[in-house]
C-alpha cells in the first residue's frame, strides 16, 4: 500500500453470522426486516427526490434474501427486483458464510435455484462475497463457477487463518481442475473499518497502528471526523489520511 489512502470504497451491509450473533429465528427477522426497511427507504427517496434515491444497500448472502422473499408481498417483490435492476441493490451469490462442511450438492442447488430466480428478473447474479470467514472450500468455488459467478471478494477472519499467500489488498486467479478461473480480490481483515476509524473503535490494535502508525488513535479520530463531513451516504466515498 502507498503512503495516503485516496479513496474508501463502504459495502454497505449486514453481516450474516447465524447462531453467533443472535438465535436463528432473531437473525431471520433482523435481516428480512433490514431489506425490507431499505426497499422502503429508497422507494421513498426516489418519491420525493431525496439523497435516499441514491442509497446502496448489499445483501451479503443470498439467504436472506430467500427468507426475504418467502414473506414479501407482491408489491414488495416487485419494488425489491426494480431496485436491484437499478443497482440500488446489490446481490450476493454466496448462500451463507459457511464451512467446508456444507454439503456442495446442497450448495449447488442453492445456488442454482437463485440464478434462476434472478436471471427470471434480467439480473444474472455474477458476485460473490464473503466476510468473517477463514475462506472457502474448493467445492464452494465450483459451485460459483458452475454457476456463472465470475468473481469473488473476501474479508478474512484472520484470528483462525490468514489470507492466500499470506497476501492481501490484492487480485488474483483462482483456477479449478477444468481451468475456469474466478477472479478473487483478497481484502483487509473484516474489522478494517474499526481500524480506519470509519466505525468507532476505543481500542487501537495492530492494524490501526499499521495503517497509521503510533499513535493511531488520534489519526483514526481524524478519519471519523472527515467521514462525518465529506460523507452524506453509505454510498460515497470516503476521503481517508494516513501519516506519511
Amino acid at each position: 500500500m502507498g503512503s495516503r489512502i485516496k479513496d474508501v470504497y463502504i459495502v454497505h451491509h449486514s453481516h450474516t453470522d447465524i447462531g453467533y450473533t443472535d438465535l436463528q429465528e432473531q437473525i431471520v427477522y433482523n435481516q428480512v426486516n433490514n431489506i425490507r426497511n431499505v426497499v422502503s427507504i429508497i422507494k421513498n427517496g426516489c418519491e420525493t427526490g431525496s439523497q435516499e434515491k441514491d442509497f446502496k444497500w448489499n445483501c451479503e448472502t443470498y439467504f436472506c434474501v430467500e427468507q426475504f422473499l418467502k414473506s414479501a408481498s407482491e408489491v414488495e417483490k416487485a419494488d425489491f427486483f426494480e431496485l436491484v435492476r437499478k443497482g440500488n441493490i446489490g446481490i450476493s451469490a454466496t448462500y451463507l458464510n459457511g464451512t467446508d462442511l456444507t454439503d456442495v450438492s446442497m450448495l449447488n442447488r442453492k445456488t442454482s435455484e437463485m440464478q434462476e430466480i434472478f436471471t427470471a428478473h434480467q439480473w444474472p447474479v455474477k458476485v460473490a462475497m464473503n466476510a468473517d470467514i477463514n475462506g472457502i472450500s474448493l467445492g464452494a468455488r465450483d459451485v460459483l463457477l458452475n454457476n456463472g459467478v465470475e468473481f469473488l471478494f473476501t474479508n478474512i477472519h484472520t484470528h483462525h487463518g490468514m489470507y492466500p499467500l499470506y497476501q492481501n489488498q490484492t487480485p488474483y486467479f483462482w483456477e479449478n481442475e477444468a481451468g475456469k478461473r474466478l477472479l478473487v480480490w483478497s481484502g483487509e481483515h473484516y474489522n478494517l473499518g474499526n481500524a480506519l476509524g470509519i466505525v468507532f473503535n476505543k481500542n487501537v490494535n495492530y492494524m490501526t497502528e499499521s495503517y497509521f502508525g503510533r499513535g493511531g488513535t488520534d489519526e483514526a479520530s481524524g478519519v471519523q471526523q472527515s467521514r462525518k463531513k465529506d460523507c452524506s451516504g453509505a454510498d460515497k466515498s470516503v476521503r481517508a489520511r494516513q501519516s506519511e
